[in-house]
């Protein structure tokens, strides 16, 4: 039974709340034992008057019960309004409302409790699930995410954070909410057992007395907590019993940090098993406000916070959504953090109309009897009463459910002047910008504070402050509103959690930004991501970086590199300062170095061990051979045709297409005869495929010239025939002889070793890319350089294979992640072949646990493949995009279709050019399609100088060697003006 109860119950989260209460009175006996008590601890001897234990009996991450109410927690997904949409703002302002109105089903009132606050990064813990996520992580990476989370500490990371508590019913009457056919069960009665000695003698002490819940009570509860959060869906996710300690722990703490939960997450049910979650310690002798106390755990510590609650008194005539107006968006552009607490009842239908019916009555009697009387009612009223009549009519007509809501602002300092200067500027701010007008209630202040705390709300005399509203209005505010934006998890149906939080990239305002490769993908979304901006914005460093961060987690990653800033960034990594010496780039481009011919010799050897730079125009000769970088001989075939083709251009293709195909069906042929000559000597067929020599490119075009010569030796062969061999034999001729084309032919082509590290990049060092991005205006050069890149990520493709392998943390058999990024990746979508290698890429790259990551200036081919995507009825494959600073209007025009936003739209072209946009800050939409403005944060002094591009301050910064331990490395926030400066 005992094991049954464990399987249930989770925790018992029992608080207990010491209140002490100051009198009013200024007599010399009570400030003389305020004093005391503000010179240090209580002492032993001094008397509690006021003592309170919070009604809290049971949490887990389901559910929590207060007294006898069962409430359950949903964090609400908020959603950057920078460039949302009309559609999309409208969505965003009435969607909640239509989740919300299926709550009343029952035809019963349904108490709920919206929250919302600025709750600081808990970075050791977003450490750990950062480290958990990664596939091999190094050393370095493990110490570079544990400086983050110091660095976020630092710096007091936040995020923003709304909360939607909703009561869903007692134990003693059942649910309220109807969204499933679960009863709850009257709970059993207390044991009348008699407790032990120690047991009965910390009841009474404590005043905690021992709850006993049936675990059936509990689990029949989960389920109808299951059923909300099924209808909220992807507006959000359950809350965890961490998160409720939280919420519970904030409005006791004031400005003061709240302390992390203990560590403690559940435990056995049983008799004095209870957590102690809060101790607290205020005076409330001041009409507006409260002093707030509490010791800090570490340093024992006394520590003061000054608090107070207003109260919204009034709300403008029109509740219509205007963006500009929306208070929850506007309570946060202050400059100190506002936290709201809004509480309301669902009324349903008829309770709704009935009570907008009351109000109309009492306000027309109002009316009446001042009429009655003689006196001429005030223009207020007047107004009141035809508003009233409105409501009552639109309900009449329309009838839908509404709610009766109190809203509260809590501002909290160090001190009275600076708690002063905030209410202060808190209430000119909603005035000025929402039109909401605010009071603080005097004399109220503990019972508002109370009033925050998730749970049953204490009775306020303050119905004034309360207001009849459709539900419409719920959402005009915007309280799903915000800045944050990036990797998040989500659910499926089966409520399996998809996704995790991904290393620190950046900032959005005030708030971190995360993100990882594979998120998007794990989320079941498209396996790309695009980076696109001018040269100079920033979009090389975010490459870089992402690159270093994947690698060392354990993503194997490839990077294909035409301007060697991939390279130099490893080089720099692994060489330091060695990078600067004259000789170190000749030396590199021949693979010498850090070999024991070399005078270079790694400063970080573990770091140079686990990399591989290849410079492609210094390799071997038919490295790029189609049936080279092809896993089979019949794949190759298709592969080849693809490169004659872009090699000479579709026009020529066209009329040598004929004698270039028949050659390669003869070579292919070829090669199936040394196979069947090679089983038939007893080989199997993996044995033969191993050993039998592949098919070439070189020898397709051997066998074009023996087709000539064949020909010309038939005194029958036709005059066109001949021709069409001529011309063939003249254009590959001359095609072998051009820059670059060694790669793709050899008589005996020798393939890039099979050897796997964390990090790939194929240098395309010397190769001159178009720079047109229009095909039909290359030269042959052009098309050659394009082709060659194209064979290049095809065999990069061809490197990250997809087999099955150990997990080296789980054990379990799974495919590791991998990455592919390519740079100036405009010229390899400029051709449809191009396109079309890269859409498969994509597409394939979802199964196979690969993201490719491109990089270009030319954003015009990335929306092709998106557009196609759409056309064709399949999902957009990338699932990511950062557009970086755009030069004109015609250019952001472009990019907007990137991040999912109308380009007609003035806003979104300003947003991607100056001076919103300088370098290093993008437009960046995430897997869920919310888009705002990040800042990308390189942190570490080191990074700053490894990704730096530009030929003027690279030598510069990198004149000092990085550390080879990450640990050692320095934050930018610690380096000099100059060197940042450069």
């Amino acid at each position: 039974m005992g094991a049954l109860i464990i399987g249930f119950v989770a925790i018992v989260a029992v608080l207990t709340l010491t209140w002490f209460v100051v009198p009013s009175t200024k007599d010399a006996d009570a400030v003389e034992a305020k004093k005391n008590r503000k010179s240090g601890p209580a002492e032993a001897g001094q008397i509690r008057e006021d003592n309170h234990r919070l009604p809290y009996r049971y949490a887990d991450d389901s559910i929590f019960i207060h007294g006898d109410s069962v409430w359950t927690g949903i964090r609400l997904t908020t959603h950057p309004e920078e460039l949302a949409s009309a559609d999309e703002l409208t969505e965003m302002a009435t969607e909640p409302g239509r989740v919300f109105a299926a709550l009343g089903r029952s035809g019963r009132p349904v108490e709920w409790h919206l929250k919302i606050v600025e709750k600081p990064v808990d970075a050791p813990a977003e450490t750990a699930r950062i480290v958990d996520a990664a596939w091999l992580p190094t050393r370095n990476y493990r110490a570079y995410v544990e400086r983050i989370a110091e660095y976020q500490q630092r710096l007091g990371a936040s995020e923003r954070e709304v909360v939607l508590f909703l009561k869903l019913g007692s134990l003693a009457h059942g649910p309220t909410v109807s969204l499933g056919e679960t009863s709850a069960e009257v709970p059993r009665p207390r044991s009348r057992e008699k407790a032990g000695l120690t047991a009965r003698a910390g009841e009474l002490v404590t005043g905690v007395a021992e709850e006993d819940l049936a675990p059936a009570t509990i689990e029949r509860w989960q389920a109808v907590a299951g059923s909300v959060h099924q209808a909220f869906g992807r507006l959000g996710e359950p809350l965890t019993r961490a998160d409720l300690v939280y919420h519970i722990r904030k409005p006791l703490y004031g400005h003061l940090p709240v302390p992390k939960e203990p560590v403690i997450h559940s435990r056995a049910w049983g008799r004095s098993q209870f957590d102690l979650v809060v101790d607290f310690r205020g005076d409330n002798s001041r009409p507006t406000h409260i002093e707030i106390e509490q010791v800090d755990e570490e340093t024992g510590k006394q520590l003061v916070s000054y608090a107070t609650t207003l109260v919204v008194a009034s709300w403008p005539e029109s509740m219509r959504f205007q963006q500009y107006q929306a208070w929850a968006r506007r309570v946060g552009e202050l400059d100190f953090p506002v936290d709201v607490s809004w509480r309301g009842t669902l009324l349903p239908t008829d309770q709704f109309t009935k009570e907008l019916i009351k109000i109309h009555n009492n306000l027309k009697d109002e009316y009446e009897d001042m009429v009655a009387g003689g006196r001429t009612p005030d223009q207020q009223l007047t107004d009141q009463v035809a508003v009233s009549k409105e409501a009552v009519d639109a309900a009449v007509d329309d009838p839908r459910p509404g709610f009766e809501g109190r809203m509260r602002f809590a501002v909290s300092a160090p001190t009275v002047e600076e708690l002063n200067r905030r209410t202060s500027e808190l209430k000119k701010h909603l005035e000025r910008q929402a039109g909401v007008e605010v009071l603080r209630a005097k004399r109220l202040q503990w019972r508002l504070m109370q009033e925050a705390l998730p749970g049953d709300e204490p009775k306020l005399p303050i119905a004034p402050y309360q207001r009849i509203q459709s539900l419409e209005t719920f959402g005009v505010g915007l309280p799903t509103a915000g800045v944050n934006i990036g990797d998040r998890t989500s659910r499926d149906r089966s409520g399996n959690v998809l996704g995790w939080k991904g290393p620190f990239i950046g900032w959005s305002g005030r708030f971190p930004v995360h993100y990882a490769l594979h998120v998007g993908p794990a989320r079941n979304m498209g396996a790309g991501v695009a980076c696109a901006g001018a040269s100079g914005g920033g979009k090389s460093s975010l490459g870089l970086l992402k690159f270093w961060q994947e690698s060392e987690a354990g993503t194997e990653c490839v990077a294909i590199d035409p301007k060697v800033d991939f390279a130099q960034m490893c080089y720099y990594l692994a060489f330091g300062a060695q990078v600067n010496d004259p000789e170190f780039e000749r030396e590199a481009a021949e693979g010498t170095i850090g070999t024991a011919y070399s005078k270079f010799q790694p400063v970080n050897a573990e770091f140079w061990a686990e990399t591989r730079v290849i410079d492609l125009l210094k390799s071997h000769d038919g490295v790029l051979d189609p049936w080279a970088i092809t896993p089979d001989v019949h794949a190759g075939r298709l592969v080849a045709e693809t490169m004659f083709a872009g090699f000479i251009g579709q026009q020529m293709w066209q009329r040598i297409q004929v004698p270039v195909t028949v050659a390669m069906e003869t070579v292919v042929d070829r090669y199936d005869q040394r196979l069947q000559a090679l089983m038939a000597q007893g080989a199997s067929a993996a044995q033969a495929a191993a050993s039998a020599p592949r098919p070439t490119a070189w020898e397709v075009v051997q066998d074009i010239e023996d087709q000539l010569a064949s020909a010309e030796g038939d005194a029958t062969s036709r005059a066109d025939k001949l021709a069409e061999l001529e011309l063939a034999v003249t254009v590959l001729k001359s095609l072998r002889k051009m820059p670059y084309a060694r790669l793709a032919f050899a008589k005996e082509p020798r393939p890039f070793e099979a050897t796997r590290r964390r990090r790939t990049v194929i240098t395309l060092r010397g190769l001159e890319l178009p720079q047109d991005d229009n095909p039909d205006n290359w030269q042959a050069p052009d098309r050659l350089a394009s082709t060659i890149l194209q064979m290049v990520m095809r065999m990069a493709s061809q490197m990250l294979d997809v087999k099955l392998e150990q997990h080296p943390v789980t054990g379990l058999m799974a495919i590791r992640p991998k990455a592919l990024f390519v740079d100036e990746s405009y010229v390899v979508t400029a051709t449809p072949a191009g396109r079309s290698l890269l859409q498969r890429a994509l597409k394939q790259g979802r199964s196979y646990a690969m993201v490719v990551y491109l990089i270009t200036q030319q954003v015009a081919d990335l929306i092709r493949i998106e557009d196609a995507e759409a056309r064709e009825g399949g999902t957009n494959q990338i699932h990511s995009a950062f557009m970086f600073l755009q030069k004109s209007v015609e250019e952001a025009r472009r990019v907007a279709p990137m991040l999912k936003r109308d380009p007609d739209d003035p806003r979104v072209t300003a947003s991607l050019m100056e001076p919103h946009l300088e370098t290093g800050v993008c437009m960046y939409r995430d897997a869920d399609n919310r888009v705002g403005t990040a800042e990308i944060d390189l942190v570490f002094a080191e990074l700053l100088r490894a990704t730096d591009t530009n030929p003027k301050t690279r030598p510069s910064r990198q004149a000092v060697d990085a550390p080879a331990d990450v640990a050692l490395w320095s934050f930018q926030t610690d380096m000099g003006d100059l060197e940042v400066a450069a």
